[in-house]
């Protein structure tokens, strides 16, 4: 019997959708695992900035497309990718146990940035983050895969890479890696470092099949911070970082809004029961959108 696992065809989705192919293969010896490989309107378009895009999940709707057409059972994204209301017809079902959560710096660590620097990412979130970090130095638009980002680096093009320290570690590509960032400072994107999986909402077998993919604390960080961003009512980039951490069965969401050049920022923490998570993250949600959140969010949408 063979499954296919709808992704995108770069280096670090191909090894997503292996990764899950062996942690399924585990679940279930009998069936055999295949990637439908699935172009992005993102992959296609690599000169607009990420923002211009807004919510529409340029990344991810192409693969949950195939899974709502049952030309795959099982779509593979990045969580970070994902916008947090779905396509019609497709569901979250199942996350693998996150990999490494922090930014990271490559071609320079931040002390060695000064005045003119230049830095390169995709990420309104990283850019923010740094303008309000190291006034001074310059954000520059970086768009590609982690291995067309390096050789750009290598090129001129910046002198450093801001970037997420999972994808690197993944295609052995942590040589690169300068200054780990403090994920405490840095709060990361929404659901970075998990690989979340998709399925049809009519495809109760598969459903079940992945039910074991819905126990770990991965799953319910990822619904805490999911549930912190659909509260903003924000997409994949925007200037906005949720991380969640379990212990003991408790789960600390810690979230962060800010202006898109930094220099505003609203902030706040909350610690609840790992069953309670995406009740946590909504709450969170509300308290940093009665701080004022909403006026930064405006700011960072795209202008007609």
């Amino acid at each position: 019997m063979s499954t296919h696992l709808a992704t995108r065809g770069s280096a670090l989705a191909r090894w997503q959708a292996d990764q899950t192919a062996a942690v399924l293969r585990d679940l279930d010896p009998a069936t055999d695992y295949a990637p439908l490989i699935v172009r992005s309107s993102g992959d296609r378009d690599q000169t607009t900035a990420l923002a211009r895009f807004g919510r529409i999940g340029i990344f991810t709707v192409e693969v949950d497309r195939a899974v709502a057409e049952g030309r795959a059972a099982i779509g593979v994204h990045s969580l970070k990718d994902m916008t947090t209301l779905l396509p019609d017809g497709v569901r979250l079902a199942g996350v693998l146990p996150r990999g490494p959560v922090e930014d990271v710096l490559v071609g320079a660590e931040l002390s060695e940035l000064g005045t003119g620097s230049r830095v390169g990412t995709g990420s309104m979130r990283r850019r923010a983050m740094l303008a309000r970090r190291c006034p001074g130095v310059t954000a520059v638009e970086m768009r590609g895969n982690v291995g067309t980002r390096i050789e750009k680096l290598a090129a001129g093009e910046a002198d450093a890479l801001l970037m997420a320290r999972a994808g690197l570690v993944r295609l052995g590509l942590e040589r690169h890696i300068r200054e780990i960032l403090d994920p405490e400072v840095f709060i990361p994107a929404v659901g970075q470092g998990i690989v979340g999986l998709t399925c049809a909402e009519a495809d109760l077998g598969t459903w079940e099949k992945l039910a074991p993919l819905r126990e770990g604390d991965s799953w319910f960080a990822a619904l805490a911070e999911r549930a912190f961003l659909a509260g903003l009512r924000g997409g994949c980039n925007v200037p906005v970082g949720g991380h969640a951490r379990v212990h003991d069965g408790q789960i600390t969401l810690s979230g962060i809004v800010l202006s898109p050049d930094g220099a505003a920022v609203r902030q706040a923490s909350r610690t609840a029961a790992r069953e309670a998570a995406r009740e946590l993250g909504a709450g969170l949600a509300e308290e940093l959108l009665e701080q004022g959140a909403q006026e930064l969010l405006d700011q960072a949408r795209p202008k007609p």
